[in-house]
């Protein structure tokens, strides 16, 4: 009789050890990617107190920590407009597949990685697919495509979480076609607008721009807190630059080897550690820069994750 009751003990606690690991499983947000292919990414940046890389697919958030792609097990919503902020991000979008959300996301926002969703403004209306804001305090500013009860087509920014909007006036932007635009990290005020004209950059919230004339098309840009990095096309080959904002000094980085055919889409700088840059091409490649960046990483070929 004690055999019996000792192997049913044992029985017992096994299946409710098992049982126990399965559900310690199932609550993990962030699990290990393997044999992934990205297809599409929609946004890139550094988040959490650690500054992680995170790129935003079709297919919900990607960050990149010891040496491996980590994935998201539930809410892998297809995030438009990414951007990452000091608390978390701002996105639009559109939800998973049976997901009890609205489509599209509206403006949303998230303090813990996207496990929950503020629903801050056009839940349901529209899909911000150009979205930028101000790392430090939090300031928002959309292109929007479509007219709505609330605001019309342009460019316009929010101070409040997109409750009141302010449309930026744009005297002096002169580019016939833009490709995007960056919001500097602490000065919510500084917004530079890229494309095949150059830099267009204000100083007052969008409402008057001055021009910082480039060698070829622009076609990513991100702020330092004292300047701005942006790469360019110039004779089929892309090339990195930095410009003091205070100097209108400029430098040449080192870049990748970058053709025509696989050109930068994304410049995040890491707020809390300027020297590592991330860029996404639009083959789905991505780099992660080192001191300076005069030595890059590649941590993502082709959008494939082995």
């Amino acid at each position: 009789m004690k055999y019996f009751k000792w192997r049913l003990f044992s029985i017992t606690s096994l299946t409710l050890l098992l049982a126990a690991c399965s559900t310690d499983e199932s609550k993990h947000y962030f699990v290990k990617a393997e044999n992934e292919k990205i297809e599409h990414i929609h946004g890139a940046g550094f988040w959490d107190e650690e500054g992680t890389p995170v790129i935003a697919t079709h297919g919900g958030p990607f960050e990149y920590r010891n040496e491996a792609w980590y994935k998201t097990t539930r809410n892998n919503h297809d995030y438009m407009g990414f951007q990452t902020i000091k608390d978390g991000f701002y996105s639009s979008g559109h939800p998973e597949k049976g997901a009890d959300l609205k489509n599209p996301l509206g403006l949303v926002k998230s303090t813990d990685k996207g496990e929950n969703l503020d629903k801050l403004a056009f839940y349901g209306e529209i899909d911000f697919h150009y979205l930028g804001a101000s790392y430090e305090t939090g300031t928002v500013y959309v292109y929007n495509e479509v007219q709505n009860a609330k605001i019309g087509p342009g460019f316009f920014y929010s101070k409040n979480k997109g409750k009141d909007w302010t449309q930026l006036e744009l005297n002096g932007m002169l580019a016939s076609s833009i490709r995007g635009f960056d919001i500097h990290p602490s000065k919510d005020n500084i917004i530079a607008i890229y494309g095949e004209g150059g830099i267009f950059l204000s100083t007052n919230y969008g409402n008057d721009f001055y021009l910082i004339p480039t060698e070829g098309m622009v076609t990513s840009l991100g702020f330092k807190y004292e300047s701005i990095i942006y790469s360019i096309i110039e004779n089929h080959k892309v090339s990195l630059h930095e410009i003091n904002l205070s100097t209108n000094q400029g430098t040449i980085l080192t870049v990748p080897s970058l053709n025509n055919e696989n050109i930068p889409i994304y410049l995040e700088v890491n707020p809390l550690s300027e020297d590592e840059i991330m860029m996404v091409t639009t083959k789905n490649d991505v780099y992660v820069s080192e001191g300076q960046e005069t030595k890059w990483n590649k941590i993502l070929s082709n959008g494939e994750i082995e």
